[in-house]
């Protein structure tokens, strides 16, 4: 199965091609300062250095969230209307749920982190067994206090979050909190790609009705709740 995945949860974004679990290209453009304008540019530059055409593709795939509210909302919306143009399944990905897998042969506890708002974390944990990747709490957003609390076993931590608060995690954890590989910082379209495979083999496609998977709300609608019932 050919797959066109791409991630926007982060000011990184990646679009790849893949084919089952080979990569075939991968588009990766770091401190993106437009998903809006540069994302179908870069779809179209990669399926013309692979020399494919949208009509090879057989599946598409997107990072859902939890991110960048603007992100997931350009993403997602890139991919609906690629569905609605071609006819082709649509699998929605979450972004940490993606990111465990760039840690497949890691036998600990994972928490992948990506930065949420002020000193909070976007985190969930996952855990590897016999090839399948088990989840093992909800994707969450809150304080890094909170991932402290979460943590008994052994954790291998990566992502923005993890760089943002490596120090306290190791001084509060100590030999609990092992670091991830460094290379796989940000969320990747290829992971997202290699985690949407189960989803399109048991059929769990997306609905008519998308939205991001924000975890929390956008800071716009906090405010706007805070004017409406002061």
């Amino acid at each position: 199965m050919k797959i066109l995945a791409i991630d926007t949860s982060t000011r990184c974004r990646s679009v790849a091609v893949l084919e089952q679990t080979a990569l075939l290209a991968q588009d990766v453009q770091e401190n993106c300062s437009s998903h809006a304008g540069l994302l179908i540019p870069a779809i179209q530059r990669l399926l013309a250095s692979t020399s494919c055409s949208l009509s090879s593709i057989e599946g598409l795939a997107v990072s859902a969230g939890p991110g960048s509210f603007t992100g997931l909302r350009v993403g997602l919306s890139t991919m609906i209307g690629f569905r609605m143009v071609t006819g082709l399944p649509l699998v929605t990905v979450p972004t940490l749920e993606a990111m465990a897998w760039s840690h497949q042969t890691c036998s600990h506890v994972l928490c992948p982190m990506l930065v949420s708002r002020a000193q909070e974390v976007y985190w969930a944990r996952f855990q590897w067994r016999n090839g399948r990747l088990v989840r093992l709490s909800e994707d969450r957003a809150g304080s890094i206090q909170e991932v402290i609390d979460s943590i008994s076993h052994p954790t291998v931590f990566w992502g923005e979050g993890w760089l943002r608060h490596q120090s306290l995690l190791t001084e509060t954890l100590g030999d609990s909190a092992v670091c991830g590989s460094s290379a796989f910082t940000n969320p990747s379209a290829y992971h997202v790609g290699l985690a949407s495979l189960s989803y399109f083999q048991t059929g769990k496609l997306a609905g008519h009705r998308l939205a991001p998977h924000y975890v929390q709300r956008a800071e716009a609608e906090i405010r706007w709740d805070s004017a409406r019932n002061p």
